[in-house]
């Protein structure tokens, strides 16, 4: 059952020097769903003492209920021989999150549990725009054009507080999204006067992001 799963495509994906690593697999709540583990694994075939990811993965059912990942994130992995390794340099954490991505289609999503992710965390609570936070700019990098923070729990069945990315069904409701996204950004570059690293380097992603929406929709212009 589990090497039929999507998730066995993830073993050996390449991280610069690193590659994905399956650990453990069960059946989750249904019979679409997966619990998985994610390690990473060296060039000298170390496996990292610490998961670098580990949630549920959904299949999808029918036409109404698209696949879904839920994960809690570890931006760091610890091997015994070399210590701890930060999979923000050499951008390790986009090329594993595109990686993951790639398991969802169009119209599903991706959710990250952030409690763990300090500057996530406060962004959120302080406004910044979610692709302007490090855990939502991974997701847009990732794919994913709408956005949204489950700090505050609807039901029963939510979980942990996540941030939540989806990728969009076709290019027209891309283009909708990324609309969104480039009005809320804009706003926030206005407004925002903080000098504090939390904002300047929220600001950096907001800026990089309006970049890449003004390359796609060139007839944007800021004013």
């Amino acid at each position: 059952m589990f090497n039929e799963s999507p998730l066995a495509s993830l073993k050996g994906k390449r991280l610069n020097g690193y590659t994905v690593e399956i650990g453990k697999m069960s059946r989750g709540r249904f019979v679409e769903e997966i619990n998985f583990e994610l390690y990473l694994k060296s060039r000298r075939c170390e496996t990292s003492s610490n998961t670098v990811v580990r949630g549920e993965y959904f299949s999808g059912r029918g036409e109404f209920y698209k696949p879904w990942i839920e994960i809690y994130y570890d931006s760091y992995v610890v091997f015994e021989s070399s210590g701890r390794v930060n999979l923000s340099e050499g951008k390790l954490d986009e090329k594993l999150f595109k990686h993951i991505s790639s398991l969802i289609p169009p119209s599903g999503h991706i959710m990250v549990v952030y409690l763990n992710h300090e500057d996530t965390n406060k962004g959120l609570q302080m406004g910044i725009p979610a692709p302007a936070t490090p855990i939502g700019h991974l997701l847009w990098k990732s794919g994913c054009t709408w956005f949204k923070d489950w700090y505050f729990a609807e039901g029963f069945m939510e979980g942990d507080v996540k941030l939540q990315g989806d990728k969009p069904l076709d290019k027209a409701s891309r283009e909708v999204d990324l609309l969104k996204i480039y009005g809320e950004l804009t706003e926030f570059l206005k407004k925002e006067k903080g000098n504090g690293k939390l904002f300047l380097d929220a600001k950096k992603r907001a800026e990089s992001v309006l970049k890449d929406i003004e390359k796609e929709i060139p007839r944007i212009k800021r004013k």
